[in-house]
């Protein structure tokens, strides 16, 4: 204040350690010399109205509030103290015009929205809040999002939540690949290296200590393990997801599906080349593309279907019963014997063939090693089957995410 006679800053900052130090008269004094010496300047009535307010002096906090809006009529934060301050008073009527103020004048400011909707919830007026909040998330005016009678309006909302959820599910994915690869030194090499050291692994094992197979067994073996790898790790990553994606969840207020559905789509994004191996392995081993070829463009459309249903209905579970984390690694390897990866489901005895194959996975290998091996196209039918059941259970799924959407934030923090 010596150096700066001139300057408020310093007036101001000797008054808060005045309180900090239980010094009030000091603090209260500092505080009256700065609004004489600079009654042009908002800060300085500002500080003012907040001190008042926490003495509980709402009609004088107002009054130094309102010096401080005249002072800076384009500063949001004269208009956010403003409707604190009759939020304290309780003064809700008020309080929601100057809200409403501050998200036109101010659409950037977070408070318009956050503050807004909770002075709404206080004012008993949920609808609106959750209007407010609609704003919010998706940049929409009020009328767009709620009580419109109009169809035409009502699918383009649906059609821009939809939009705004499928780019945020490939944003995410995208972004969580590029940072996983750049923690490695072979980045994306390990994509291709990884179900190549799996199937060298097996490979030793069955095929030469086991001494199980024959001359094909290679083809055999990769064209089971890499499909299967596509499942292990979809659910795997996907499982957990929710309760990984809490602090997001409840910081920004993320639909719980998102999460799954990211993890299904990184490891899918992963899948793709590995793919393009397998297909090269195949051809190289003696097996050429024939026209049952084009079957495999269904059969991966279902095995993605099925794969995201299994994963969304282990994440939407987990959170709710925590101990099936301990069972899904226990589940998944169990998953991986009952699928015919390591032997052709014909060895075992015809009475339980049929039963072997209602495991959905089992039945997608026997499709895979059909095509690409057999040259033959798969049964459409079961495979059909297979794939609207799928869809059924995907859309009801996603169905009970968005009943439980307000429940997962609460169900996570326990």
């Amino acid at each position: 204040m010596e150096a700066f006679p001139q300057h408020p800053p310093g007036f101001l900052h000797a008054a808060e350690l005045a309180f900090r130090r239980d010094r009030d008269p000091e603090g209260d004094a500092l505080l009256e010399k700065a609004r004489d010496r600079f009654p042009e300047d908002f800060s300085t009535w500002f500080t003012s109205a907040k001190r008042l307010l926490a003495l509980g002096q709402m009609d004088q906090a107002l009054e130094f509030n309102r010096q401080a809006r005249v002072c800076a009529p384009e500063n949001a934060g004269g208009l956010i103290q403003q409707a604190e301050l009759l939020m304290a008073k309780q003064d809700w009527d008020a309080a929601l015009e100057v809200w409403e103020d501050i998200r036109e004048r101010f659409p950037q400011a977070p408070a318009g929205h956050v503050r807004g909707a909770a002075c709404a919830k206080e004012a008993g007026r949920p609808k609106l809040a959750r209007r407010i909040l609609l704003e919010r998330q998706f940049g929409a005016s009020p009328p767009d999002l709620v009580a419109t009678t109009d169809p035409a309006t009502e699918s383009r909302v649906s059609q821009t939540r939809v939009g705004h959820m499928l780019s945020l599910i490939w944003t995410k994915a995208v972004f969580g690949l590029r940072a996983e690869v750049s923690r490695s030194f072979l980045s994306y090499g390990w994509w291709i290296l990884e179900p190549l050291l799996h199937m060298v692994v097996y490979q030793l094992v069955f095929g030469f200590l086991l001494n199980r197979g024959g001359e094909d067994f290679p083809v055999f073996l990769l064209s089971g393990l890499i499909p299967w790898m596509w499942v292990a790790k979809s659910i795997g990553s996907g499982s957990g997801s929710i309760i990984a994606g809490q602090n997001l969840m409840l910081q920004v207020g993320v639909e719980p599906a998102i999460f799954p559905l990211v993890s299904v789509l990184r490891a899918t994004l992963r899948q793709l080349p590995v793919f393009g191996l397998l297909f090269l392995f195949v051809w190289v081993m003696g097996f050429p593309p024939t026209t049952a070829w084009i079957w495999l463009v269904p059969l991966i459309l279902v095995q993605a279907i099925l794969i995201t249903v299994f994963t969304c209905a282990i994440a939407a579970a987990l959170p709710f019963v925590r101990d099936l984390k301990h069972l899904v690694p226990t589940g998944i390897m169990f998953l991986m014997f009952l699928s015919g990866i390591f032997y052709d489901y014909r060895t075992i005895g015809e009475d339980w063939q049929g039963f072997f194959l209602l495991n959905p996975f089992a039945f997608l290998l026997k499709c895979y090693r059909e095509i690409l091996m057999a040259g033959q196209a798969p049964d459409l039918a079961v495979l059909g089957a297979w794939g609207a059941g799928g869809l059924l259970s995907l859309f009801g799924l996603l169905s009970l995410f968005r009943v439980l959407r307000y429940q997962y934030p609460r169900v996570v923090l326990r």
